[in-house]
């Protein structure tokens, strides 16, 4: 199913959470994609079969005339038929990667006894849901991805998504879902912006606030002789005004001082990421993905070339009522 209409709005793109190319459409939950088609006529009398892959593209108009680019892949969980007078309608909710993992549940216990890496991890678990985990050249991984051996269970009636975020708990790193194909990112505070929002992409609204972070990690291992191993990773310019916010991680797989210190490296990271948030909604860029690093000017608030990552993307597209919006969830570059 494709999005090809052309848009009033030559914008660049998306990813996740999207909607619909036909009708109308309203956003469920994080990677879903609920679909509103007319169907006045019954021409969708016979539904498309259950887990039926759905191909999203996003269209806009461009000098070489009307493009459409694809952002995502779906596979279609459930249907609603609804009718009233002179409506007709047939909606399909639909689920990416991230939706499947909440499906599936583990059947047994599963050990890795401190013989895979963490990549081999992820790559067993996320193919349980028929996902190929890749490498794509260009984005960077942390160094505990290939380095970390951790002894990791799943137990009995674990659900997908509860195991996925066990094992990235352990690293700094987003697992980010493309299709059937998924990668692992390390969100390095330094990475440059990919795009700007303010200037020449008009923000419609926008919210951006911040809190106080958490300012110490601290992460204990043991090494071979059962020694007692600590490393920690600081905050200093928020230690330095006196928030002193310690989490502790003690886990007997970190048996080096190098993997301790880039777990406490990984707390302490992704609570900085937490720390600075907000939304803007958008003009649809068709171009916009996942845990991006984007640039925000809203004069409106006194914000100017501030950076941000991209936690969430939501876009809204109704012909009904001439909706063809993204709402971007904010976070800590």
């Amino acid at each position: 199913m494709e999005d090809n209409q052309p848009q009033e709005d030559p914008q660049n793109g998306t990813q996740q959470t999207q909607e619909t190319p036909e009708t109308q459409g309203t956003q469920q939950t994080q990677g879903t994609l609920v679909i509103v088609l007319d169907n006045h006529k019954a021409q969708y009398a016979a539904p498309p079969a259950k887990r039926s892959e759905v191909v999203l593209k996003l269209g806009y108009k461009t000098s070489e005339g009307s493009e459409a680019v694809e952002v995502g892949r779906y596979w279609i969980d459930s249907w609603e038929y609804s009718s009233s007078v002179s409506v007709s309608s047939l909606k399909l909710f639909c689920l990416d990667g991230q939706g499947l993992a909440s499906r599936w549940s583990a059947r047994f216990q599963m050990r890795w006894p401190a013989d895979k890496r963490v990549w081999e991890i992820i790559q067993e678990i996320i193919c349980r849901w028929g996902i190929n985990l890749t490498s794509p050249g260009g984005v960077p991984k942390s160094s505990a991805v290939d380095n970390l051996y951790p002894d990791f269970t799943l137990q009995p009636g674990t659900r997908g998504d509860a195991a996925l975020r066990r094992i990235l708990s352990f690293i700094p790193d987003a697992l980010i879902f493309d299709g059937n194909e998924a990668y692992v990112k390390d969100l390095k505070d330094d990475e440059a912006s990919s795009y700007s929002y303010g200037t020449a992409h008009t923000i419609l609204q926008g919210e951006y606030s911040e809190a106080v972070p958490l300012t110490r990690a601290r992460a204990i291992g043991r090494d071979g002789e059962d020694n007692r191993i600590v490393e920690d990773a600081f905050d200093w310019p928020n230690l330095e005004l006196g928030i002193d916010n310690l989490e502790q991680s003690y886990d007997p797989n970190l048996q080096s001082a190098a993997r301790a210190q880039e777990r406490a490296d990984a707390i302490l990271r992704k609570h900085a990421l937490e720390s600075q948030g907000g939304q803007i909604t958008v003009p649809v860029n068709c171009g916009q993905e996942l845990y991006d690093v984007i640039t925000i000017t809203d004069d409106r608030c006194g914000i100017s070339s501030k950076k941000y990552r991209v936690l969430d993307i939501e876009t809204k597209y109704s012909t009904r009522q001439w909706h063809y919006q993204q709402t971007l969830t904010l976070g800590a570059p």
